[in-house]
């Protein structure tokens, strides 16, 4: 019985610190960013090519349709600095194609003046079967990205999206999918779109 004030002062106490955490928002990059090259999506096969229809895992194109996205969504904002994919596709051209994926970005950003580069990959991008109020198949898209620092080679942050759209009704964490694109089933590339805002939004809060 003694102990119990002291159990309820414990509880509140770590409830205060949770909510503080939260308020905190998200932890910031380790390095500034003022000018962000994005280095093309590149395709990252899965290891069964097609569904158990006989779909494609991974459409053709996927990873144009993503990296058109990003460029979409940092043109949205005034709080991005990028450089413009023209530019990106010409220093691209005279530079080699060896290496792992962060060396050719740390190349890349050295070449165009960016001090950071969005890299990324996409593993899956499956369209929907029927409509957008009778889908017999819900689009599914799975990518990840990472802002990687031209100067010293790290990682400063990175995200991955891995979903099937789902309704509603089953999983109440996907509010913001319709609160973005409305009540019904979306494309791979309306899905994808709004999976792409979602994730940069996160990186926009930690700049």
């Amino acid at each position: 019985m003694g102990h119990r004030p002291y159990a309820a002062l414990i509880s509140i106490s770590l409830a205060l610190l949770s909510a503080c955490s939260l308020l905190q928002g998200p932890e910031p990059l380790d390095e500034p960013v003022n000018l962000i090259a994005v280095f093309p999506v590149q395709r990252v096969e899965p290891s069964s090519a097609t569904t158990a229809e006989g779909t494609p895992q991974l459409a053709p194109g996927a990873e144009r349709v993503i990296t058109a996205q990003i460029y979409s969504v940092l043109a949205s904002s005034p709080l991005w600095r990028f450089v413009p994919d023209l530019t990106v596709t010409q220093a691209l051209a005279k530079l080699p194609h060896t290496g792992s994926l962060e060396s050719q970005a740390r190349e890349l950003g050295k070449a165009v003046g960016a001090d950071t580069v969005l890299t990324g990959t996409v593993s899956r991008y499956i369209d929907r079967i029927g409509g957008e109020y009778g889908a017999q198949r819900p689009a599914t898209v799975a990518f990840s990205l990472r802002l990687i620092s031209a100067s010293s080679g790290k990682v400063l942050w990175e995200d991955k999206f891995d979903q099937t759209q789902e309704p509603l009704s089953s999983n109440l964490l996907n509010w913001w999918q319709f609160w973005e694109g409305g009540p019904r089933w979306f494309t791979a590339q309306e899905f994808s779109k709004i999976a792409v805002q979602r994730v940069l939004g996160d990186l926009q809060d930690r700049l």
